[in-house]
């Protein structure tokens, strides 16, 4: 046999070595159901979860969801544990009410990497906050529980200031030059 009709039939044979689909790790009926919880997931995820298990599933929003293009928010963002709302300017107070009836509209807000220092030191509290960034473009279920209906990726934070001080600190005399973009 010559080299020349080797590649002729060792093509066919990987070829068909490789045709066993991968096993689902979710039923497609099971697939139906987040797909309706949700929305607006880009097709690769679900394909990665059905396929790969919930563990394949990547951890950034905007890897799962189609997001706006970049801009400027500013408003209050509650960080507190298992839970960073973000309220948009004119919001005078921010944080999820699990009792109130109708429940009020969230935003997951979520920091890229890398994380600004000042996000990544932020203690409990809420924050008067700067940001540029893009928004899930479908309402759907987002966040802890899937309370919020549209996240937010924080790209650049711009600035950041605590709002509601522990009754022991003081407040600091540089805090504007701490807080604005170098």
């Amino acid at each position: 046999m010559s080299r020349r009709c080797l590649p002729l039939i060792a093509l066919p044979v990987l070829f068909l070595a490789g045709c066993d689909p991968p096993a689902k790790r979710y039923s497609d009926a099971e697939m139906n159901f987040f797909d309706a919880a949700l929305p607006g997931m880009t097709p690769e995820c679900p394909n990665k979860m059905q396929f790969g298990g919930i563990g394949a599933m990547p951890q950034d929003t905007d890897e799962c969801y189609k997001t706006s293009l970049p801009r400027r928010w500013q408003g209050l963002w509650r960080n507190s544990f298992e839970s960073h709302v973000f309220c948009e300017t004119p919001a005078t107070r921010c944080q999820i009410e699990p009792d109130a009836d109708p429940q009020p509209v969230y935003t997951w807000i979520e920091f890229k990497d890398p994380i600004d220092p000042r996000v990544k030191q932020a203690a409990e509290g809420l924050y008067r906050i700067d940001f540029i960034g893009r928004r899930t473009v479908i309402p759907g279920n987002y966040g802890h529980f899937g309370l919020a209906r549209h996240a937010i990726v924080v790209d650049r934070v711009l600035f950041i200031d605590r709002q509601d001080r522990p009754a022991t600190s003081e407040p600091t005399s540089d805090r504007r030059t701490i807080n604005q973009v170098q």
